[in-house]
């Protein structure tokens, strides 16, 4: 069975550490409960990622 690429909201304390305090809201896309891409500024860059229409970018050190 193919898991099929969510995208989740995060803000708050579910922003990751590094992320913060660039990014206070974002959107990721998750595959099998594991961050393939984010964070993206938009719920649209997000689905288009998680629609396979674009390639995901996973930024370590993130700008919004």
């Amino acid at each position: 069975m193919t898991m099929r690429a969510q995208i989740k909201h995060l803000s708050g304390e579910d922003v990751p550490k590094a992320w913060r305090p660039t990014w206070a809201v974002c959107w990721v896309v998750e595959l099998d409960g594991a961050v393939i891409g984010g964070p993206y500024a938009s719920e649209a860059q997000a689905r288009a990622v998680a629609d396979g229409d674009e390639e995901p970018r996973l930024s370590q050190t993130p700008a919004p």
